[in-house]
């Protein structure tokens, strides 16, 4: 009630809005300015910003594009078409709050992400989704990768807050790269490798026809859970390492079991019943 109050918007979260266009955009920078249908007369002048936009970016070398991969360039840049529009539409108001102006053009945004998303929803999995399963796999560190984004100073804010004696900060390497966080896109990738096989192991070897039915309603319980993490972090946003604490738990935890059973089953004859592999998911779970 009070966010509606401060912003005069109903709407679950504005960033729902930037982030659809956003998604869109990635998409839609490959398409760009083609359309299937009639450009909706609401939508009309951010269409026009974002056609003029991605003709600017077309003229760079590809590797040289801000949106080259997945990430924030259309949520946060200044020059993007989305903060473009969000300047040129209060350009004359200087006393709306930037909160209030922030939230007030998130439903148009995502009214904008949705047209252009139902018009190409192939290019949208080819262009987004399937690239961003690959981030799943094996995501990107981002800011993790870098002590203090690569910045040798703070904020105000941050200098107060952390009892620093003046602005400037510095890492403990000459680059300002964190090593351990560029550990964890490869080993996640393997953990990955290791969840799948674990799962698909299991599966396949009757897994769970040899379980109790309580432990097989909890790894249908887990299984749902870690699809509809996937899916949720696939089509929200762009996927990077701080978003996948809890699939790094998960799969770690529930692919070293899976794998296990896997491993103890593969060495029994068809003859043989062993106690352990029923004791080990049942444990587990």
């Amino acid at each position: 009630m009070e966010y509606r109050e401060k912003t005069n918007t109903t709407q679950y979260s504005p960033f729902g809005g930037w982030q659809m266009a956003s998604n869109a955009l990635y998409m839609y920078a490959h398409v760009s300015p083609k359309t299937t249908e009639t450009v909706p007369p609401k939508l009309q002048t951010l269409h026009n910003i974002t056609v003029k936009h991605l003709d600017s970016l077309n003229h760079l070398r590809y590797d040289k594009r801000p949106d080259n991969e997945l990430g924030i360039y259309y949520l946060w840049d200044e020059k993007a078409p989305l903060k473009s529009y969000l300047i040129t539409k209060y350009k004359n108001d200087s006393i709306t709050p930037y909160l209030k102006r922030w939230a007030k053009v998130a439903t148009l945004y995502n009214q904008y992400g949705t047209w252009l998303i139902k018009q190409f929803p192939v290019e949208f999995t080819k262009y987004y989704v399937l690239p961003n399963l690959i981030n799943y796999y094996a995501p990107n560190p981002e800011f993790l990768g870098f002590y203090n984004m690569g910045r040798d100073s703070v904020d105000a804010g941050a200098v107060q807050w952390f009892g620093y004696k003046t602005n400037k900060v510095h890492g403990f390497s000459k680059d300002n790269k964190i090593t351990l966080t560029q550990i964890f896109p490869p080993l996640l990738a393997i953990i990955n490798i290791f969840f799948f096989t674990g799962l698909w192991g299991f599966i396949f070897l009757n897994g769970f026809k040899e379980i109790p039915s309580l432990y097989r309603k909890t790894l249908y319980v887990l299984i749902s859970i870690w699809i509809f993490n996937l899916l949720f972090s696939v089509f929200a946003s762009p996927i990077v390492l701080r978003y996948q604490v809890f699939p790094f738990i998960f799969t770690l935890s529930f692919g070293g079991i899976l794998l296990s059973f896997m491993i103890r089953k593969s060495f029994i004859t068809p003859t043989e019943k062993s106690p352990l592999v029923n004791k080990d998911i049942a444990a587990a779970l």
